[in-house]
């Protein structure tokens, strides 16, 4: 009775024993699967994340070099900028150099030549005053005879269509009195190159030292020594 009951209670445990294998076993398998399976998702996820590195790897690899060819397209369009404006600038200092020399040259001949008149006024003063202290009296009658007898023959020459003037009164001055004989000439040469009628009015003015201004209607004929002065002394440098 013992031993049987003893055999039973080991078949038993021996069934259990195997059981329990059996359950496990078939637990065991089904964790090992659902393991795998987890690796191979966890593979399959990893190589997409991989791929997906790689690809914004080589996205931002693609971006990095576009914004290298852009700021090399952007540094060489400063670089022609920066040419153009530089030659821009040359070009303008050199027009502005230019100019201020070009004003330069032109206010130095302003100078040169408000100068030369300068000098060329204190000349024929200078002049007029030697003439008249050295000429006596009998001379300066003279002289001023000839130059009368010239602007008249001058005025004698001149075309009648310089003279589109309207005057009534002809202003003469002169250092000394006209003739009558150089009077009449006077008249009878204006009478030739005036329209209408006109009155010589005669004046004097002892520093014109010989010669005479006339002033027919605003135009100025001047016959003086001061004025053949002026037209002489140029040509003396």
């Amino acid at each position: 009775m013992l031993v049987q009951l003893l055999a039973i209670q080991i078949v038993t445990f021996i069934a259990i024993i195997f059981l329990l294998r059996f359950l496990f076993s078939r637990h065991l398998k089904v964790a090992l699967d659902r393991l795998n399976t987890l690796h191979e998702e966890n593979l399959a996820k990893e190589e997409e994340l991989n791929e997906e590195l790689k690809r914004a790897k080589e996205e931002s690899q693609a971006e990095i070099e576009k914004g290298k060819e852009e700021a090399e397209v952007i540094i060489e369009d400063s670089k022609k900028e920066a040419t153009r404006i530089r030659l821009t600038l040359e070009e303008e200092a050199k027009a502005q150099a230019a100019k201020i020399v070009a004003m330069g040259k032109v206010d130095a001949e302003k100078m040169k030549e408000s100068v030369s008149r300068d000098i060329q006024g204190q000349s024929v003063e200078l002049a007029s005053r030697m003439i008249s202290e050295l000429l006596i009296e009998a001379d300066k009658v003279a002289l001023q005879y000839q130059f009368a007898n010239e602007i008249i023959a001058e005025i004698a020459r001149l075309p009648k269509e310089q003279f589109n003037v309207q005057a009534k009164d002809i202003k003469v001055t002169s250092s000394y009195p006209l003739l009558d004989r150089q009077r009449d000439e006077l008249q009878k040469v204006l009478g030739e190159k005036l329209e209408g009628a006109f009155k010589i009015k005669e004046q004097i003015d002892p520093k014109l030292i010989g010669g005479l201004i006339l002033d027919i209607g605003g135009m100025v004929i001047d016959g003086t020594l001061k004025n053949k002065l002026q037209r002489i002394i140029p040509y003396l440098k």
